[in-house]
């Protein structure tokens, strides 16, 4: 349960409302608003509650991010057998919490043991994650919840059906909840805590914010909380806090995706409905943050310099709000034609980002800037540099040297990332949720559009000015490590549940019948068109008439595997120009001014060429795209640059557990075909030449290329347009993507140990090669995978988090490759408190050895197949993509045709069968990146032969 804050950031761009947006209120106070859109048979369902960590008291912090956490425990109908037994232990629980809140630290230990045998007493009753369960039972995809400053909501996705389902199990979630199981989740929420800790640049945004907001501002404080209140919670508090804020007038119910209003209004009223009305939340008022100096502060925190400028911002509500939207896309933009995006496209600063900050009563701007490397020299270039080339301008933007076309493009760019966000019932159902969390009323934002069209240049000028001529914060995170806070873990005996157990109101509402509606597969003849564009290029076309956006991806047969050093060619073309007409800068300018963007990028089977925007400006943006890679200018600065990012880059790898973990992640997997150690050599990045990286995306554009359209003109319309404005080269050669790597192999059970002395938690990953892949097994493959690694519900997720607290994060997958007949692999990771490892490989290792056979769950998991890809579809953007894999893998119609039919057959000893023949007897591979000293290096060696692996193993230079 992640929290979701710059996912907000990204989408916080208004809202355009159309007359499929309603909005109404309860009798008891509770926000409905609803989103009708059918263009997928799914829902996004939200409750949202105004209360974050804000709202916490100065001595217990943490608790809005703990109840996000509870609120999938249960309920006094849901996750038990017995609450009248139960509930006897669970007050004892809370009476005992109290006490351990306000003890000594000489007498905490021996409290939270009879915590501990209190828990094992309750457990006797607890049915793990059957809130869950249910969820997964109505074929619910992305179950998560989130906790930002002034919000907690929690979301998941599930076919429209089941909405009459989804409101009872959310009504009664909210209105007879149980902190049950606190013991366990604590342990969770402290594995998350460390996993931060780990996280330098996490880290270096909170030392920022709490230098920015002041000592006293609760905007300061981490939004997970303080680690000494996470040592001492008290459930009687947190009971508190939800009687206060989870109130119906302070909460709202969000529903996007395939329904009708009145419809659900009506449903609404008969569950959600019942909760009773309470008093409206009486806020104090937050003193927003005053800078009255130009203050530098210097930390060592990253493992690269970082700079951090901060000025004072607005709240969510401000009449500057979309004015300062609209300047910081001024500043830096997707299309990188932004004020600042010209410093870094000039080759003086490596990377530059702006963030707005908006709360409910306080806001912030800041900038980031990264310096050049210089690769020869092998440092990087100086932070003071960085705030120089950013405060000059910001100067030159006070003094109104900024263009009229500049302003109007990234207003134009901000409408249309609202409309393709509105594409998503996901992306705009969060939207609709942080709206409603921030104050911000629909009424407010169907004037959006009306909004940012006048805003003028004066306007952005103005603001410019009343924001940044002003003192500012320079925090400079130097070259280093932060002190890391320390949450132990006690050593609690893990709380063993009721198994194969259903609570009676899960059972009713198990057998209640829902008519479920016929499966409408993707008609290969009539969804979309295709044919040939050029011999070689096939065109694939999807119609969308209700957007005038279009989307155009040039898909290229090769990718770095064909081509080495072909990374570094896509980077550089998204920094070209085109010769003797346009500057770098200039092309963004030409393609922002037609309403578009473009986009380079690869990965190991293909080459992209992304283009979107305008319809009318289609046909325009085609010759300018086609100029720019028949006549590339590619500058010596650019070049320089990428190169210093480069080697910046690898100057952490020493020190960046992140990046170590990644490493030997995949040398874990592919041995010595590991991407890190086939990637080109410093040397040989410092003799990289234009002329080569440009040879480089000539050769990629010369294979089998197919090219995918969505918008509103007719595939003829299209296949015409692109002809005549698109090139491409005569015979193109045959692709062999998508490609595989070959896997490493492993004779006997091994342990790869790299050690970082600084890691608080260790990262743990599983590998095992699987056998080739066959299409007749993807039935059973999908079922192993829900039981085995399937999110909440997973044996992996049950075992090592909810039962023993190893992880905040664990997963596992059996993962088939893009071609049948290619090797499948099985792959695993657990990230756990350093001195905890060996307990989690062993407990890991049992699973995968000999697996807990739970059959009673089968019938879930079938329920959840099949319901799930009833409601799932690819949209219209996606569309021609996923039916091309689809036919590389070998189908002529949807294959979710005959997966409906086989996931209703699928058996346990289907899944027991494929467990025992796939995986069972099979050498483990195990890599660990750890602190060495929190471990016990001779218990590592009883799994298996532990080779200790250096940077220089796993990482070529």
């Amino acid at each position: 349960m992640r929290r979701i804050v710059l996912l907000f950031l990204a989408l916080s761009l208004g809202v355009c409302v159309s007359a499929q947006i309603s909005t109404f209120k309860l009798d008891n106070g509770l926000t409905v608003i609803v989103n009708e859109d059918s263009r997928t048979p799914s829902v996004f369902g939200s409750i949202v509650v105004k209360a974050g960590s804000v709202d916490e008291p100065e001595d217990a912090t943490g608790l809005a991010h703990y109840l996000e956490h509870m609120l999938f425990k249960g309920t006094k109908n849901v996750g038990t057998t017995d609450w009248d037994k139960e509930k006897i232990h669970y007050e004892k629980i809370i009476e005992l919490y109290d006490q351990l809140a306000s003890a000594p630290e000489a007498e905490r230990e021996a409290i939270q043991l009879k915590i501990n045998e209190e828990s094992l007493l309750a457990g006797q009753y607890t049915i793990n994650n059957e809130f869950s369960n249910l969820i997964q039972a109505i074929g619910g995809t992305s179950l998560n919840a989130a906790t930002s400053y002034d919000m907690t909501y929690y979301f998941n996705v599930f076919p429209s059906f089941m909405l009459k389902k989804w409101l009872v199990l959310q009504a009664d979630r909210f209105e007879n909840p149980v902190f049950r199981g606190f013991q366990a989740e604590l342990e969770t929420v402290y594995e998350e805590k460390n996993m931060y800790s780990d996280d330098s640049f996490q880290v270096l945004f909170e030392e920022f914010n709490h230098s920015l907001y002041g000592e006293a501002n609760p905007y300061a404080r981490p939004i997970i909380g303080i680690t000494e209140h996470l040592k001492t919670p008290s459930i009687s508090k947190l009971m508190e806090f939800y009687n206060t804020y989870y109130v119906p007038s302070n909460m709202a119910l969000i529903l996007s995706g395939d329904i009708n209003a009145q419809d659900a209004k009506l449903l609404v009223e008969q569950t959600l409905g019942r909760w009773e009305a309470k008093d409206d939340i009486q806020r104090a008022k937050i003193e927003e943050p005053t800078i009255s100096k130009k203050s530098t502060i210097k930390k060592k925190l990253t493992p690269m310099p970082v700079l951090m400028m901060g000025y004072k911002g607005v709240p969510s509500g401000s009449d500057d709000t979309y004015k300062l939207e609209v300047l910081s896309s001024v500043l830096t933009n997707r299309n990188r034609t932004g004020l600042l995006d010209k410093i870094v496209l000039d080759g003086n600063v490596q990377n530059i980002s702006v963030s707005i900050s908006s709360q409910r009563q306080a806001g912030s701007i800041s900038i980031i800037g990264i310096p050049v490397y210089d690769g020869a020299q092998r440092r990087f270039e100086s932070l003071g540099g960085v705030e120089n080339a950013i405060t000059s301008t910001l100067q030159q933007l006070m003094k109104g040297e900024v263009d009229e076309w500049l302003v109007e493009s990234v207003k134009d760019e901000m409408i249309m990332n609202f409309e393709l966000s509105k594409e998503s019932n996901l992306n705009y159902g969060m939207m609709l949720a942080r709206a409603f969390g921030t104050d911000m009323t629909i009424e407010e934002y169907e004037k959006y559009v009306e909004l940012i069209k006048k805003i003028t240049k004066k306007d952005v000028i103005e603001v410019a000015k009343k924001y940044f001529d002003a003192p500012y914060l320079a925090f400079q995170s130097l070259v280093g490590e932060p002190k890391k806070d320390k949450l132990p873990k006690p050593e609690y005996k893990p709380i063993v549940p009721a198994t194969g157990k259903t609570s009676a109101f899960a059972a009713k509402w198990l057998d209640e019948k829902v008519e479920v509606p016929p499966f409408k597969p993707i008609d290969f003849t009539n969804d979309f068109s295709k044919g040939e564009l050029a011999p070689g290029v096939t065109l694939f076309h999807s119609e969308n008439p209700e957007s005038s956006i279009f989307t155009l991806t040039i898909k290229y047969g090769a990718g770095s595997i064909e081509i080495p050093g072909l990374d570094f060619s896509v980077n550089l073309m998204n920094r070209a120009g085109i010769m003797a007409q346009y500057t770098p800068y200039d092309l963004k300018k030409e393609f922002s001014k037609l309403g578009c963007t473009v986009n380079f990028s690869n990965d190991k089977s293909y080459t992209y060429v992304t283009l979107r925007g305008k319809e009318s400006s289609l046909a325009r943006a085609c010759q300018l795209l086609s100029r720019t890679y028949l006549m590339p200018s590619l500058d010596e600065r650019q070049l320089n640059s990428l190169k210093g990012s480069q080697l910046g880059s690898r100057s952490m790898e020493s020190r960046d557990k992140d990046l170590q973990s990644q490493a030997l992640s995949e040398f874990l997997r592919y041995g010595e075909n590991s991407s890190y150690l086939n990637r080109l050599s410093n040397s040989e990045i410092l003799g990289l030449t234009v002329s080569k990286l440009a040879a480089n995306f000539i050769k990629a554009t010369q294979y089998e290329t197919s090219v995918h359209y969505t918008g509103q003109f007719s595939y003829k319309e299209v296949q015409d347009l692109l002809k005549s404005n698109l090139a491409f080269p005569a015979n193109l050669k045959p692709s062999s993507s998508p490609v595989s790597t070959p896997t490493a192999q492993y004779s006997e059970n091994t342990i790869y140990l790299l050690n970082n002395k600084n890691a608080r938690q260790s990262d743990v990953y599983i590998f095992m090669q699987g056998e080739a892949y066959d299409l007749a097994q993807r039935h059973i493959i999908d079922a192993f995978n829900q039981y085995f690694g399937g999110g909440f519900n997973g044996l992996v997720l049950q075992e090592l988090r909810e039962l023993r607290s190893f992880a905040y994060t664990a997963s596992a997958n059996y993962s088939i490759p893009a071609v049948p007949g290619r090797k499948a692999m099985f792959t695993g990771y657990i990230g756990t408190q350093g001195d905890k490892t060996i307990d989690a490989i062993n407990e890991f290792v049992k699973l995968i050895n000999d697996m807990p056979q739970y059959s009673e769950r089968m019938g879930n998991i079938k329920d959840y197949l099949f319901q799930a890809t009833l409601s799932s579809s690819p949209s219209k953007r996606q569309l021609t993509q996923v039916v091309e894999s689809w036919m590389k893998t070998g189908y002529t119609e949807d294959p979710r045709i005959e997966l409906v039919k086989e996931y209703s057959s699928v058996s346990f000893d289907d899944v027991l069968n494929f467990y025992t023949k796939k995986i069972k007897t099979k050498p483990i591979a195990i890599a660990v990146v750890v602190d060495t000293k929190m471990l016990d290096k001779k218990q590592l060696g009883s799994f298996g032969k532990v080779e200790e692996v250096k940077n220089s193993k796993i990482f070529k230079y």
